[in-house]
């Protein structure tokens, strides 16, 4: 055999090894991407509480709603609380120089009032989740993909991905 032979065998032989390599490699990233894991429904981000409150059926997410009621303060307290911080905000701004540390105080209250009431949201969320048989849950997962697939083709300028029942937004 000639050099030429040779040196033609042996690019051959490279050339075979490196495309088992790479459908190897090609091979099982497409099955880390495919692998179902015993989960037929996949998210492809976290959602928002909004989103998970609204998959839930009717009847939890009415349970949730009222238990959110239940952990609001009460309205008169609430209200009169408001208008006092509405007050105290525009006597800071209005103050010479302005007083910085009174707003600030009254925007981390408002931060803390509502991460309360996010933490009663996630708390009642996850107890109801808790309670369903895992088939309701599996069903859960599958309304939570199709609103995401359903606002992600809202999104789109030309809304040819929009389902025929539903109109365009304005």
């Amino acid at each position: 055999m000639t050099v030429e032979g040779r040196k033609r065998r042996g690019i051959t032989i490279a050339l075979v090894i490196s495309l088992c390599i790479n459908l190897i490699v090609a091979g099982t990233l497409a099955g880390a991407m495919l692998r179902d894991e015993g989960h037929p429904v996949r998210l492809r981000v976290t959602p928002d509480l909004r989103a998970a409150i609204s998959a839930l059926p009717k009847t939890d997410r009415d349970r949730v709603r009222d238990a959110l009621r239940e952990a609001m303060p009460n309205e008169r307290g609430a209200r009169v609380e408001r208008l006092r911080s509405q007050q105290r905000f525009a006597s800071a701004i209005r103050a010479q120089p302005m007083d910085r540390q009174t707003i600030e105080t009254i925007f981390a209250s408002r931060a803390d009032d509502g991460e309360r009431l996010r933490l009663a949201a996630v708390d009642v969320l996850l107890d109801t989740l808790e309670a369903m048989p895992q088939d309701n849950r599996i069903a859960f997962l599958e309304r939570m993909r199709q609103s995401g697939a359903r606002a992600r083709s809202d999104n789109t300028p030309s809304g040819e991905s929009r389902p025929a029942d539903r109109a365009p937004r304005d």
